[in-house]
């Protein structure tokens, strides 16, 4: 087994939880990622999480034994019914494979260059995203 790779950041003010990524994961650091999310999603009566605002604006690419793992991932995440997730900073490479994820899904998906352009249109997130930037980010296990 390899050193997990990749940090995170989590925050929630349901319904909405709050992602921010930094650094290239790898398999290993894609399931801690998983287990971390599922353990805090647990805490919330199902459907209370309706949306997402993922911070990829530090996240490098993922390793490519990593992909599958974040393909089976989604799954799970498309049957929990998500109504919207909002990117801030994904690259076109990520874009693409973020597009390619939730096709098929009721989710919309929106893709933001930056926090103060995500802020222009759901300025509702100010205080969230500014929690966010002040948690440490967590290490792989």
């Amino acid at each position: 087994m390899f050193v997990a790779h990749g940090l995170w950041r989590l925050y929630v003010e349901a319904p909405v939880i709050y992602i921010g990524l930094k650094g290239a994961f790898n398999r290993e650091g894609i399931i801690d990622l998983q287990n971390n999310l599922l353990a805090t999603a647990m805490k919330y009566p199902p459907g209370q999480l309706q949306s997402a605002v993922l911070d990829l604006s530090m996240f490098e690419m993922s390793t490519a034994d990593s992909f599958e793992a974040i393909r089976n991932y989604f799954e799970g995440v498309k049957q929990r019914g998500y109504v919207r997730v909002d990117y801030i900073g994904a690259n076109a490479l990520a874009r693409q494979v973020l597009e390619q994820l939730w096709r098929g899904t009721n989710t919309a998906i929106y893709f933001f260059d930056d926090a103060a352009d995500l802020l222009v249109y759901q300025p509702q997130h100010h205080n969230a995203l500014l929690a966010l930037v002040q948690i440490r980010f967590e290490h792989p296990h």
